[in-house]
């Protein structure tokens, strides 16, 4: 089989993300529709993004083998989940090597916080993400590291210093996860914040303005994509318990 990037002409720093967002959508896409069409593309895209992957750290960077960072694994764990949710095989020692890394840049006196690269200091959104990824993994995360995560990114919620829409995403993903007055307090804010500033007249009527982090280099599609993610999440999304739960009774 050959394997392809989607990154198409996407320069050095931006490429991976690119493929892994890429591969994130057309799995979704496939998913949820069975188009069969599909099929032979994401089974590529994943292999790509299989033959990336660190195998020591587990982690992914700019280049293929590169020790990898939080934010490239984010994307790639969330790209690989989709396909594998729609029939593709991710052997089990991925996801391994995922929670490995995560364990390498975990922080804080209760390791629930996260860093960008392993020895650097922990951030809200790398926090976010982390939290996230493990969630993604498994339903079954230790309470003190989570409770010390979801602490941490509630000290800075929405509407609160210069808005990220990428931290957002990531800490709306892992808050609705954790579910209760973390997700009450996070939820609130978020919808207040992004539905008070989405333009609403003119020629960008609907979409989010450029003025966040990174906002300036994903321009305007980048902000309302990120926003709309933000707002979709228990639309898209079941908590790992109740979507657990429903398997469960599946196979009674």
């Amino acid at each position: 089989m050959l394997f392809r990037s989607l990154a198409g002409n996407a320069n050095l720093y931006a490429r991976m993300y690119c493929h892994a967002m890429a591969t994130f959508a057309i799995s979704e896409a496939f998913a949820m529709t069975g188009d069969t069409r599909l099929e032979p593309i994401v089974r590529r895209a994943v292999q790509f993004s299989l033959k990336a992957q660190n195998p020591m750290t587990g982690g992914w960077r700019y280049l293929p083998g590169d020790p990898g960072d939080t934010s490239q694994l984010g994307w790639q764990a969330m790209a690989l989940k989709s396909a594998q949710l729609a029939g593709v095989a991710v052997p089990q020692q991925t996801w391994l090597a995922i929670e490995r890394f995560l364990d390498s840049v975990a922080a804080g006196p209760r390791r629930g916080l996260a860093s960008y690269r392993p020895r650097s200091a922990p951030s809200r959104t790398m926090t976010a993400e982390a939290l996230a990824c493990r969630r993604l993994l498994t339903s079954h995360y230790s309470t003190p590291s989570e409770r010390e995560a979801t602490e941490y990114l509630l000290e800075e919620p929405p509407g609160t210093g210069r808005p990220n829409f990428y931290y957002w995403y990531y800490a709306t993903l892992a808050m609705f996860q954790v579910q209760g007055q973390p997700w009450q307090q996070w939820n609130h804010a978020l919808k207040t914040t992004l539905v008070a500033s989405q333009r609403t007249s003119g020629a960008d009527a609907g979409s989010w303005d450029t003025n966040t982090v990174w906002g300036g280099y994903g321009g305007r599609v980048y902000c309302t994509a990120m926003a709309t993610l933000s707002l979709e999440v228990y639309y898209r999304y079941l908590p790992v318990y109740a979507e657990t739960a429903r398997l469960n009774r599946q196979l009674r």
